[in-house]
């Protein structure tokens, strides 16, 4: 069936906010990087981004010719950056891309139920501290999510370990995890597995949970000598080693602060926030708080409803950056507006160009680290879910075969 001209409209990269605020300050904010620093530049990867990022959807840099075989219409497909850091077109393909994916051939049609586990960045934390304690710390979470008090709920974690940002840009280590909404028991002899539901976690459940994350990362903390409060000065952070620019960045980013130019050190301008409003706790079901630890399970999707699925794994694959969130105002500063406004009335943040850059630079993710994975079960039974929601025992979590399974084959 051949397509309207209206049916495909070609991104104007080139008018973007982003795209003119990164092609007007780049240099300068490179030069600033160094002035700031002992005049070491900023990594190679992190420079590599920007400089990819303006060539993205640009008809100059690339692109590819198609022609309809039908109706002879042609267009022109500008070559995309395909980055993983900031960029809203790359960041918002992957994201569709990845959900389509995980609907279609991963997930089986069982209830699910995400949960979101964020621990405390306090001011004096070292960005290195921070990303090498992630990692391990993401294993805790999961560690601790299976492990609740009678009645028993056994959840498999299964598609995404985050670490990421929340909507004002700064930077902060958090985990969205999807689970299975209970557990497969085996059937027929043992050789399919049948899924059983189990009812939603009680308060006092979540609140037993994310007191065992916070007990176990702090003891992860001590032993491998990462506790902001036993730190010494004197010891070596691989991440101000390898760039003293990027390492300020981050810390200032952590810490919702400036970093750079003369509003070092201040916080990031906000607009509607009250500055006396208190702290609120959040008394949402199925949320707890501990010194800094936040653990929200109150998000489950029904196995029927697929639909829904998709949304909630594109809302765990969001890009960092929503292009149509960003606006200009006549004295070159960046609005961001806030999706949702924060418990201090909060619903605007304002940069100058500068301020945006380094804020983008710090949620860069170093080459060769993924942002996302799949727990190692998890990965060999996807391909074997059956449509009916049951799964092979003996071909998903033994032989790791890679077929799938048709409908009807498991029973």
């Amino acid at each position: 069936m051949p397509l309207s001209a209206a049916d495909y409209r070609p991104r104007d990269a080139g008018h973007a906010v982003l795209h003119r605020v990164i092609d007007e300050d780049l240099e300068a904010f490179l030069e600033t990087a160094k002035r700031h620093t002992d005049g070491s530049p900023l990594p190679g990867f992190v420079e590599q981004e920007f400089r990819d990022f303006l060539t993205c959807g640009v008809l100059a840099h690339g692109f590819a010719r198609l022609r309809c075989t039908d109706c002879a219409l042609e267009r022109l497909v500008p070559f995309s950056c395909k980055g993983r850091g900031f960029c809203p077109s790359c960041g918002g393909r992957r994201m569709t891309e990845s959900a389509a994916r995980l609907i279609d051939e991963v997930l089986p049609r069982v209830p699910r139920a995400a949960v979101g586990a964020e621990p405390p960045s306090p001011a004096s934390i070292s960005p290195g501290v921070e990303s090498r304690a992630g990692t391990r710390g993401a294993r805790r979470v999961r560690a601790c999510a299976p492990q609740l008090p009678p009645p028993p709920r056994a959840a498999i974690p299964d598609p995404r370990r985050s670490f990421g940002i929340r909507d004002g840009l700064n930077l902060n280590i958090h985990f969205h995890t999807l689970l299975f909404d209970g557990v497969f028991v085996a059937e027929g002899g043992g050789d399919t597995l049948g899924f059983q539901p189990l009812p939603p976690p009680t308060d006092e459940e979540v609140g037993v949970v994310l007191a065992r994350i916070a007990a176990r990362v702090q003891r992860l903390l001590e032993r491998r000598g990462l506790n902001p409060s036993d730190a010494d000065p004197s010891q070596r952070d691989p991440v101000v080693e390898e760039s003293a620019a990027l390492a300020r960045m981050s810390s200032a980013s952590i810490q919702g602060r400036i970093a750079l130019g003369p509003r070092a050190g201040a916080r990031v301008w906000r607009v509607g926030d009250d500055p006396d409003a208190p702290w609120v706790l959040s008394s949402a079901p199925r949320h707890a708080y501990i010194a800094g630890f936040d653990l929200h399970a109150n998000v489950a999707v029904p196995a029927a409803d697929r639909t829904r699925l998709e949304q909630l794994c594109r809302y765990l694959l969001r890009p960092a950056v929503a292009q149509d969130r960003l606006s200009l105002l006549v004295d070159g500063r960046v609005v961001l507006t806030l999706k949702t406004a924060w418990t201090d009335g909060t619903r605007y943040l304002v940069f100058e160009p500068l301020e945006l850059l380094e804020k983008l630079a710090a949620l860069t993710p170093r080459p060769r680290i993924n942002s996302r994975a799949l727990p190692r079960r998890a990965r060999a039974a996807c391909p074997l879910a059956c449509s009916c929601g049951r799964l092979r025992r003996n071909a998903c979590f033994e032989a790791g075969a890679r077929e799938p399974v048709r409908q009807g084959e498991c029973e």
